[in-house]
């Protein structure tokens, strides 16, 4: 029993060494960083890693063979209604809905872009029913604010979707003298 007791003290004094050790170092790898910081003319490093967010909606246009003739969806379906997500949500919505497009390569078109499937999902209903299911994604809020050009692009580029906004960007700013095409 006295054993025991001895075995625990030390095991404790190691332990409060080793923990001392650890703070010793951990102090003097911080005072390494802020010397270099000050070096560099920095006060800290940059700790703000904002994760972007996006304020989404999903929606479901349901066809069937007579709907495709007439040009109409009779059935339509919200699938998620203003989520806010963050990027590699977004990129898991967009694989398990088939998003493959832009509603339009140019924001000049029109100021509200979404992303749409371009395959109807093959699941029960379609081989069964025959029924094709076509997804679009609208993101109505990029980092608080209404999304722009930019921020389309940058969806784009994380959904691997062409859209081609840096170069309308590049015709706009080669372009010298008064357009004449109006």
């Amino acid at each position: 029993m006295k054993q025991d007791t001895l075995d625990r003290e030390k095991q404790r004094v190691a332990l409060e060494h080793n923990s001392r050790q650890a703070q010793a170092k951990d102090d003097r790898q911080a005072a390494k960083d802020q010397e270099f910081y000050t070096r560099l003319g920095l006060t800290d490093p940059d700790t703000d890693t904002l994760e972007d967010t996006f304020v989404i909606s999903i929606h479901c246009e349901h066809w069937t063979h007579q709907e495709l003739e007439a040009g109409e969806a009779n059935t339509r379906e919200t699938e998620l209604d203003y989520v806010t997500v963050g990027a590699d949500d977004l990129v898991r919505h967009s694989r398990n809905y088939g998003l493959s497009e832009p509603s339009c390569t140019d924001p000049k078109m029109s100021p509200d872009i979404w992303f749409r499937s371009t395959y109807p999902r093959e699941d029960r209903t379609y081989f069964e029913q025959g029924v094709q299911k076509y997804y679009s994604l609208h993101v109505h809020d990029v980092n608080g604010h209404p999304p722009e050009p930019a921020d389309y692009q940058r969806i784009a580029n994380l959904l691997n979707v062409r859209f081609d906004h840096q170069a309308f960007q590049l015709q706009e700013a080669k372009q010298e003298g008064p357009d004449l095409c109006l």
